[in-house]
Formats: structure tokens, sequence, C-alpha cells
């Protein structure tokens, strides 16, 4: 008996087992389409109305909960970053001001031939001291300022020397040591005060800006109060449609909630930035006003003693010292301080007296009123109105400092407390929600 033998196939291509099932395989149901089947179906009818009023509820809380905390994170932020450009500020006007001080006591020893007095001498080294120290503390802020300052910096070095070379010279009464001190006034006044008022401009404008957007924030503060409130008050007004019941109990309270922690936000948001303005208007604008006046004061004192040591140099008009003499008269204004312009008037009458003096040709009567530290002399009066305004821009930048600080206290903690009050709003709102779900089932 014979048999057959059919081979097998040479490999077993695609076909071999017929065509491949195109659609799902029987038993494997398709896991996407059934869960987009289930999520439509807890979205459909009442009970689906209601989860989607939920969500709606919660999620205009918790946005308006981030919205206000932000807010007031924002206004903190702003109030910080005036505190430090005005800091700043006053630190570069502070500067400004020791460095004409020294050039106007160097200036003012200079007029003693040989050996300076020891007064004005000792108080050149205090103040550049001072200066050379708070500006390296100055360019700190910033790189920019580490850049202006720096340079500077550098150049008070040269100034230094020039002063140094004026007094050696000076010592052996020897007339070029006035050139160097001619130069050493110039540099100061072209390579170093520049610098300063330049970073100056940029503080003012930094601490404008500051105080511009810390007042805007409360447009978002208000944006976050419709969202959360709005939300709360129309998931109210459906579920009293679908439920016919007018207050559900726990979205009335999270509404109640909501409302009284923004209410509190925008009232500590408000403190704040009222404090702020009080100070901008108050203790910094003195601050700012009493440095602009001390600066242009101590630069008509170095330009009265430039002027005798150019010995007949000059003029009845006296145009550059009465410039320089009106500004910081001017500075005063507003400013409340009527013993400090008190002695600024008495300094500018003592001095149009001594000038009178060095116009007629009387030089030594000038230089000798000039270089006296006796009551009721130009240098008296001088330093009566320099340690009247010291002590009061002392006082003033301490109050700006300590005021901007306590208007901002209270921000950093609210935020935190509207974003706790707005989690527990959120979650009476979805359990206000959740009580008539449980009705239908």
């Amino acid at each position: 008996m014979s048999q057959t033998v059919v081979p097998a196939p040479a490999s077993y291509g695609p076909d071999y087992y017929g065509p491949a099932p195109t659609g799902p395989l029987p038993g494997r149901p398709n896991r996407l389409a059934a869960a987009a089947t289930a999520l439509r179906r807890s979205f459909s009818g009442s009970p689906g109305r209601l989860r989607l009023i939920a969500i709606g509820a919660v999620l205009s809380v918790v946005i308006s909960a981030l919205l206000g905390a932000w807010a007031l994170q924002l206004r903190s932020s702003a109030l910080d970053r005036a505190a430090s450009s005005s800091a700043h500020l006053l630190l570069l006007q502070d500067v400004q001001t020791k460095l004409v001080q020294a050039d106007a006591d160097a200036t003012n020893a200079f007029l003693g031939s040989g050996l300076e007095p020891e007064g004005p001498r000792l108080d050149y080294i205090a103040s550049l001291a001072d200066a050379s120290r708070d500006l390296g503390l100055a360019a700190q802020h910033s790189t920019a300022d580490a850049k202006a300052l720096g340079a500077a910096n550098a150049a008070l070095t040269r100034y230094a020397g020039y002063i140094s070379s004026a007094r050696a010279n000076n010592r052996q009464n020897l007339q070029v040591g006035a050139s160097y001190l001619k130069t050493a006034s110039d540099l100061l006044r072209s390579d170093v005060i520049p610098h300063l008022q330049d970073r100056s401009k940029a503080d003012s404008y930094a601490v404008n800006s500051a105080f511009s957007r810390a007042a805007n924030v409360r447009w978002l503060l208000l944006l976050a109060a419709v969202i959360g409130v709005g939300g709360l008050l129309y998931a109210q007004i459906l579920l009293t449609r679908h439920s016919h019941r007018y207050v559900n109990l726990p979205a009335a309270a999270s509404a109640i909630g909501l409302i009284v922690v923004l209410v509190a936000s925008a009232v500590v948001m408000s403190s704040a930035q009222s404090e702020a303005s009080d100070v901008r208007k108050g203790p910094l604008d003195k601050a700012t006003g009493l440095s602009d006046s001390r600066v242009s004061a101590f630069d008509a004192k170095a330009s009265e003693s430039l002027t005798l040591i150019s010995r007949g140099s000059a003029t009845e008009d006296d145009k550059e010292w009465k410039d320089l003499y009106q500004k910081a008269l001017g500075e005063m204004d507003g400013l409340a301080y009527p013993d400090a312009r008190n002695a600024l008037e008495q300094y500018g009458a003592a001095h149009t007296k001594l000038n009178t003096q060095d116009v007629s040709g009387d030089w030594d009567a000038a230089v000798k009123a000039a270089t006296s530290i006796s009551d009721g002399s130009v240098n008296a009066l001088f330093t009566r109105y320099a340690d009247l305004t010291t002590a009061s821009l002392k006082t003033q930048a301490s109050a700006t400092a300590d005021r901007l600080s306590s208007a901002n206290d209270q921000l950093l903690p609210f935020s935190l407390i509207l974003l706790i009050v707005g989690l527990l709003c959120a979650a009476g709102a979805w359990w206000g929600v959740s009580l008539r779900l449980d009705e239908y089932r």
C-alpha cells in the first residue's frame, strides 16, 4: 500500500493561516473606548451636571486662592524692591555727601599755608575713609553698580593722590600745590560724582517702578475675587435649579469664607500700600531732599575755598557759589527743618561778607574769615547746618527702612492664609455638591 506525502511549504508566510484580524479580538475589550463611555456616563444626566458644577466650583476657588496669594507675594516683592533701592539710593547720596565734604575740608585746610589745621585735616581723612568704605558696599548691589562704582573708586584713589601732592607742596609754600588741588577737585566732579549720580538716578527709577508695581497688583486681587466668589455664587444658582433648595450650606459657607479672607487680604494690601505711600512722600522724600541739599551746600563750601585759593578770581556776582547755595537752599523748601535752614541762611550771609572782602582786595581778611572756627564764623555756621542735617538725615533714613519693612510684614503670612482657606473652601464646595449627588444613589 503506497502513501502520498504532501511536502511542507518552504516558509510560513503571513497568509499561511489566513488574513490577520482587523478589529478588536473577541473577548479583549477596547479599554480606551470603555473609559470614554464611562466618562460620558458619569457626566450625563442630573448627576453628571452636578459633578460638572462641583468641578467648576472647585477650580474657581483654587484659581482664586492662587491668584490672591500671588498678588500678595507680588506686592511683598515690590515693597522689598522699593526698600532695597531706597536704602541703596540713600547710601549713594551719603557717599556723595561725604566726598564733597572731604573736598570742602581739604580745600579749606589748604588756605592755611604750611601745616594745615588739624581739625579740617582729620575731618577730611574720616570723610574720605567712610566714603571709600560705603562705596565698596554700594558696589555690591548689582552688576551695573559694581562696574560704575568700581570706576568711581579707581578715580577716587587718583583724587586722594592729587590731594596728597597738593598738601606736600603747600607745606613748602609752593604754588604748584594749588594746581594739584584744582585738578583733584575737577577729577572728583568729572570721574567720581557723575557715576554716583547715574546710579542714584537708576535707584530712583527702581523705587518709582517698584511702588507702581505694588499699586497695580490690586487688580490681580480683584480678578481673584471675581473668579472665586463669582464661581461659587454661580454654582449655588445651578444647585438651586437642580435641587430646588435655595441654600446649599457647605457651598454657602465656602463662599462666605472666601469672601472674608479676600476682604482681609485686600485690607492688608491696602494698609501696606498706604504705609508705603506715606513713606515715599514722607521720610524718603525728606531724606533725599536733605541729601541733595547737603551735596550742594558742601559743593558751595568747596567753591568758596577754591575761589580764595585762586587769589584774585573773586567776582561780585559770585555766580558759581550762588548757584550751588541757592540749590542747597531750595532743596530745604517744604522739609520743615527751620533750624537747619536758618543756619544755612546765616552761613550764606557770612559768606557774602567774606566775598565782599575778597572782591574789595582785602584777601587776607577774607582768608582769615574763611579759616576761623570761632562762634558766628563762616565755618561755625556751616558746621551747625551740617550737624543739624546729619542728625535729621539719619532719622529719616532709619524711618524709611523701618516703615517699609513693617508695611511688608503681613503680606506673606496672609498669602499662606489665603491658600489654606482657599483649599478649605474648595473642599466645602465639593462637599456641598456631594450632598446633592447622594440623593441620586
